[in-house]
């Protein structure tokens, strides 16, 4: 009876420990189950968050990418639309010079007797030397180079003004005689009134200039065009006259106090080139020989001081008939005789 309960007894405890093995074995199996998913729904939490933070970065390196391709751009795009500017300006420059080219061409074929002027004025222009240019508009000549001063020493300078004159051959001839250059200041009517006297005059040599129209100076000096006006007027008959024209200009009274700036610049402008005196014969108020001896005075008061003498004188019959006498003293005291040119610095009050 005893064995048997025994037997019972162990069987009971063995039970009872398996049952408590089961329990434990349940707990933990259970307790497993419960943090699988929370582990897992930590990672996958975890991993979203990674993501996240990566697809941030990487859109702010895509945004940098971006902002650095425009900065590159930007400049090439500035060069492109100035290229594209310089290109529409040029075109148009293009275009424009056409029509101008195409405007010429008609009022050429509209005037084929100007294009035979122009083309004579070229010819002139070319044969002309290279210190100076024509004004193709009124075929003037206009100086480029540097005027100098008139070459130091005993010099002097004799100028007529208002010719020519019937007397124009006796002038010339008296002047040849004393192997004497002279500039002669032409008036356009007097010069279409002795023709073969202009003709002749360049012919010898001598130095032209021009002295205007009316002489009037109420109409010539009313404003700088009408100043202008009258030396064009004498440069174009002069040129009809003797196929030749000149840049040299002295104006009536010289240019004080008639001449104001803006006349001066007017003419300069033109292409002339004005000039005064510093001897003033007063043979225009003498009318005799006294006004030898007042040149005579006057040159060698210049010439002490080393200032070339221009001196003006008129194309007068009184004013002939002496110049021997003048021209004499000079001749004999060493004096040499020079004209007017282009390359000489102007006198001018």
């Amino acid at each position: 009876m005893k064995k048997k309960l025994n037997r019972r007894g162990k069987i009971s405890l063995i039970g009872l420990v398996m049952l408590v093995s089961f329990v434990i074995i349940g707990f933990k199996i259970h307790s497993q189950q419960v943090s699988d998913p929370t582990a897992k729904a930590a990672e996958v939490v975890a991993k979203s968050q990674s993501q996240k933070e990566d697809s941030v970065e990487e859109e702010h390196k895509l945004v940098k990418k971006v902002e650095k391709s425009q900065k590159v751009n930007q400049p090439v795009e500035k060069e492109q639309k100035k290229k594209q500017e310089k290109e529409i300006v040029d075109t148009k420059t293009e275009q424009e010079k056409k029509e101008s080219t195409t405007q010429e061409q008609k009022q050429v074929a509209k005037n084929p007797e100007k294009e035979k002027k122009q083309e004579e004025a070229d010819t002139s222009s070319k044969n002309e030397t290279s210190s100076a240019s024509v004004d193709k508009k009124n075929n003037i000549i206009n100086p480029t180079l540097p005027l100098v001063k008139p070459s130091e020493g005993k010099v002097v300078y004799l100028t007529f003004d208002d010719g020519p004159s019937n007397r124009m051959g006796d002038l010339m001839n008296i002047l040849d005689q004393y192997q004497a250059e002279a500039t002669f200041f032409w008036l356009e009517p007097n010069m279409r009134r002795f023709p073969t006297e202009v003709q002749n005059a360049i012919q010898r040599g001598f130095s032209i200039g021009l002295h205007g129209v009316t002489h009037d100076v109420k109409k010539i000096y009313v404003s700088k065009d009408t100043v202008v006006s009258e030396m064009v007027t004498a440069n174009q008959t002069l040129e009809k006259l003797a196929g030749i024209t000149t840049h040299l200009i002295r104006t009536p009274y010289g240019s004080h106090p008639y001449m104001k700036p803006e006349y001066k610049t007017a003419v300069h402008n033109q292409g002339f080139i004005l000039w005064d005196w510093n001897v003033d014969s007063r043979d225009w108020k003498y009318r005799d020989s006294r006004y030898v001896n007042d040149v005579i005075q006057q040159v060698e008061n210049l010439v002490a001081k080393n200032i070339p003498p221009v001196i003006l004188m008129h194309d007068r019959t009184e004013t002939i008939n002496h110049l021997p006498e003048l021209l004499n003293y000079l001749k004999n005291q060493g004096y040499t005789f020079k004209k007017l040119e282009q390359e000489n610095m102007p006198v001018q009050f």
